[in-house]
């Protein structure tokens, strides 16, 4: 039996409705498959780029950083959009990577280019970037009892800063030499063997030799050096985008404090010296920033010497222990017939004392001692009858338990320097560091980024071309 079919010409119209609907839904599945690949292979791409962290960073400062320069002596933003793009491709055609029986390519996607637009370089601003992470860093392991510690000791240190005690010194000497040659019609050449030997001509001829000449007597001290030109605190930087929002600068007090403790930590100092470290002593590098490490001891040690100084003239100027010099400088002014010179003779031997026990406190110091910031009679370690051979007695001291160590000192010393200087001499000490390991001998601190924002350009066969913008960055 034959039936002869039929369709109406609504039916006709509907079917192309139809159909078109059915084409539509095809084409959107399709493009909403590429764009959902596209992201797909944009994220893995990306996390597989974060994942090629420098391994140094982690292993010696425990930060993460991408190094641009991915073991070549010239970092390049290039190198990494290079690495993303090859991610990219394995990521859209696994099946060129891995051999999969029947696969088929249904979306035939093919990476144009990858660009970053922004990356921000550790050294940009100042170091920045580098500081950000350390303060992150350091929020996460420490809370921030330690930073307000060493907040604490650097405004102490402060108030003793500023006077040059041995300018003052060598001023009331000169008054009283002035005056005595005046009085006593003396020429400059018949000063010697005319006046009574002081204290302060027996501690004077010291000074000469530099701290570390007496101090550091009988220790051996290292001979390490930095080359100075190709350091990061005076050559010229790459430069990238700083940091991505919404990051913001770590610049608080609080910050800053955690900054200095972190390089207490990381960094080495006398007596507690980083193996295989380019300098031994590198928190006293971060200070003064000499490219030897004999030059940076003898700056850091000058510095807590003429805080030394200020301290210990205050505390004579109050103690009892005055009368002693007082007591010399009446016998000073009687055997010259002169009594007006006394008090310039007092304040002469006061300096010399307070001379001589503060290169007494430096080597407590270098030997793992401690020092308060204010002495007490318990804790003078110059008795008057040594003054004159004070230098055949520096290893007779007592350390007190209380007090400041070495190591508080030089956090003190970091707060009033700045938390700007201390990052730049910090970015030397790490690329110094991470160029003596394996494979990192063209290792640059500003070759390192902490994340980016790429723009990735994908095409498929089958037309059509897409772009995908992807921030990442380590938190």
């Amino acid at each position: 039996m034959n039936r002869d079919g039929y369709m109406t010409v609504y039916l006709a119209l509907s079917v192309g409705v139809l159909l078109s609907l059915i084409l539509a839904v095809i084409e959107g599945a399709r493009i909403g498959t590429i764009r959902m690949h596209i992201e797909c292979c944009a994220d893995m791409a990306l996390d597989s780029a974060l994942a090629q962290y420098h391994r140094e960073m982690l292993e010696q400062y425990e930060l993460f950083f991408i190094d641009t320069s991915y073991g070549t002596p010239d970092p390049s933003f290039h190198r990494t959009e290079e690495q993303i793009l090859s991610y990219m491709e394995k990521n859209l055609r696994p099946q060129e990577e891995f051999s999969v029986p029947l696969a088929r390519d249904l979306t035939g996607l093919s990476t144009d280019g990858v660009q970053l637009l922004r990356a921000g370089v550790a050294s940009d601003d100042g170091g920045a970037v580098l500081k950000y992470h350390i303060v992150e860093y350091m929020k996460d392991i420490s809370g921030l009892s330690l930073a307000e510690s060493i907040l604490s000791d650097g405004r102490q240190l402060e108030g003793w800063q500023g006077r040059d005690m041995e300018a003052e010194w060598d001023s009331a000497e000169a008054a009283m030499k002035e005056e005595i040659i005046a009085r006593k019609r003396l020429t400059d050449e018949e000063w010697d063997g005319q006046i009574p030997e002081t204290p302060s001509d027996a501690v004077r001829p010291t000074r000469s030799e530099g701290i570390l000449g007496t101090a550091a007597q009988g220790m051996a001290l290292s001979g390490a050096s930095l080359p100075g030109a190709s350091r990061p605190s005076v050559r010229s930087l790459n430069r990238g985008t700083g940091l991505t929002e919404p990051a913001r600068p770590a610049d608080s007090a609080a910050d800053n404090g955690l900054l200095y403790a972190y390089i207490l930590d990381k960094c080495g100092f006398l007596g507690e010296e980083k193996e295989n470290s380019a300098l031994a002593y590198e928190v006293e590098y971060i200070l003064q920033q000499e490219t030897s490490d004999r030059a940076n001891l003898e700056k850091t040690a000058r510095e807590i010497l003429l805080i030394r100084e200020a301290s210990n003239i205050a505390f004579l100027l109050g103690s009892g222990l005055r009368s002693q010099a007082a007591e010399a400088a009446s016998l000073i002014a009687s055997l010259l017939l002169m009594p007006e010179i006394e008090p310039m003779a007092e304040l002469v031997i006061l300096f010399s004392w307070a001379y001589a026990e503060s290169v007494k406190d430096i080597r407590i110091l270098f030997r793992g001692g401690k020092v308060p910031l204010v002495k007490s009679d318990a804790s003078w370690n110059t008795p008057f009858s040594q003054l004159l051979t004070y230098r055949s007695h520096l290893n007779s001291y007592h350390s007190p338990e209380s007090g400041w160590s070495y190591r508080e000192y030089l956090g003190a010393l970091l707060f009033c320097h700045g938390a700007g200087h201390a990052v730049m001499g910090l970015m030397d000490v790490m690329e110094s560091d991470i160029r003596r390991t394996a494979g990192n001998a063209g290792f640059r601190i500003d070759g390192l980024i902490d994340g980016m924002e790429a723009e990735i350009s994908v095409t498929s066969r089958f037309g059509g071309s897409y772009r995908i913008k992807r921030i990442y960055a380590y938190e």
